[in-house]
């Protein structure tokens, strides 16, 4: 469940007495009557940054019963701390949890990989939440050196979709390049209802900061729009009956021009050019969301005629048909 990188893994296990009825902590419901709770523990480490080394410890509770009736379910995060080698705590997060019955209402769990990036390294955290939507339940979390402390840079991250550099069975992450834009990146496939596209997040290792690598401005028929263009990313399932068509504007606003109608036929060659549409960063107490827009454009080239897109009988015309 937890998806921790086995190598650097080890982890201690202590019974708890079985949970009465009793209050319980504030911020933490109480248990079953007959559930038993044991605390786990889980370092991944040590994990080297500079000169310094770094031990991510998990604390987890686990519900003891047998047998499981849903694995996924019996465990849950309860709080995290990342510590040097000499036992200074540089970040601790806790977490609440509440059972149902004999499974946790909620489980959470967390990765954790190194960060790399051509002018510095950090520190990749990867939280998970089970149960969740098909493309949701995760977030993300960079900490960096600053100040000679290990620190987070900014809240976690959450989004229907995932995280493009990454690949949870490796250790490693390593931080990307933007065409256009100078410093280090991290990809993001966000999904806008019919495919994914490619959001890029900029590292700053100097201010300790995550921020949107693209802020962009366009002016249409119905004024300034921030809306960037993005790398697009889907699979087609093209459409196998008969003729239909398709709406062509020029450029990607209803009200610039007359769009053409062309014929789409079962053999007709469809190629992605790009998107461009609005994508929100909503911050608050909790973390950052990236919330694309309902109303995203696709560049495509039917038959070898070019034009945009975005309707939703369009895109399902071209086999991009609404989903999740």
């Amino acid at each position: 469940m937890s998806g921790l990188v086995g190598s650097w893994m080890v982890w201690l296990l202590v019974a708890q007495p079985a949970v009465t009825g009793a209050a319980a902590p504030a911020g933490k419901p109480a248990a079953s009557p007959t559930v038993q709770l044991e605390e786990a523990e889980q370092r991944v480490g040590p994990l080297q940054i500079q000169n310094l080394q770094f031990t991510v410890v998990l604390h987890e509770k686990r519900i003891a019963a047998e047998p499981a009736p849903d694995p996924d379910a019996q465990t849950t995060l309860v709080a995290m701390e990342i510590v040097d080698q000499v036992g200074t705590v540089h970040y601790r997060r806790s977490f609440g949890y509440a059972v149902s019955g004999d499974e946790f209402a909620e489980s959470m769990s967390a990765s954790v990989q190194l960060l790399e990036g051509k002018r510095a390294r950090g520190l990749l955290v990867t939280y998970g939440v089970l149960p969740s939507t098909p493309l949701g339940g995760q977030e993300w979390q960079v900490f960096g050196l600053f100040g000679g402390r290990l620190v987070p840079f900014g809240k976690p991250i959450s989004l229907e979709g995932d995280l493009a550099n990454a690949e949870s069975a490796k250790r490693v992450v390593e931080a990307s390049e933007e065409p256009g834009r100078q410093g280090e990146v991290l990809h993001f496939r966000v999904w806008t209802g019919n495919f994914f596209v490619v959001y890029p997040v900029l590292v700053d290792w100097r201010q300790a900061r995550l921020s949107p690598a693209w802020r962009c401005l366009r002016m249409t028929a119905r004024g300034p729009r921030a809306v960037c263009p993005y790398r697009i990313l889907a699979d087609r399932v093209p459409q196998e009956a008969g003729l239909t068509f398709v709406r062509l504007h020029a450029e990607p606003d209803d009200g610039l021009g007359t769009p053409r109608h062309v014929v789409l036929k079962p053999d007709s060659t469809v190629e992605l050019l790009g998107s461009e549409g609005e994508m929100q960063w909503l911050e608050d107490d909790a973390g950052v969301t990236l919330l694309p827009s309902e109303d995203f454009w696709i560049r495509v080239r039917i038959d070898g005629r070019e034009g945009w897109i975005h309707t939703q009988e369009d895109l399902a015309a071209i086999g991009l048909p609404q989903a999740g």
